[in-house]
């Protein structure tokens, strides 16, 4: 995660996504929230959002599936209140 950006590799291919947050838990989990800018039928932005850990040695970065509600519901909230803010 360089300048705002996020590269992954999809269908072998390098992919790379604008970074909108990061968001650090009170636990030390760390999430993304992240985008190609593509737009959905409503005209909306599609966005992605994923726990990650980063690795200190390699600096390669492990994206991680949010299945607890609990966790969702935080970084709904922070997104939410963002959103109201502007």
């Amino acid at each position: 995660m360089e300048n705002n950006k996020l590269k992954l590799m999809e269908n072998g291919e390098e992919v790379v996504y604008d970074i909108l947050l990061n968001i650090e838990d009170v636990n030390g989990k760390n999430y993304v929230v992240y985008t190609k800018n593509e737009i959905d039928e409503n005209k909306d932005i599609i966005t992605y959002v994923a726990e990650y850990k980063l690795n200190e040695e390699t600096g390669n970065i492990k994206l991680i599936s949010i299945k607890d509600d609990k966790e969702w519901e935080f970084v709904k909230d922070i997104i939410n209140s963002i959103d109201n803010e502007e």
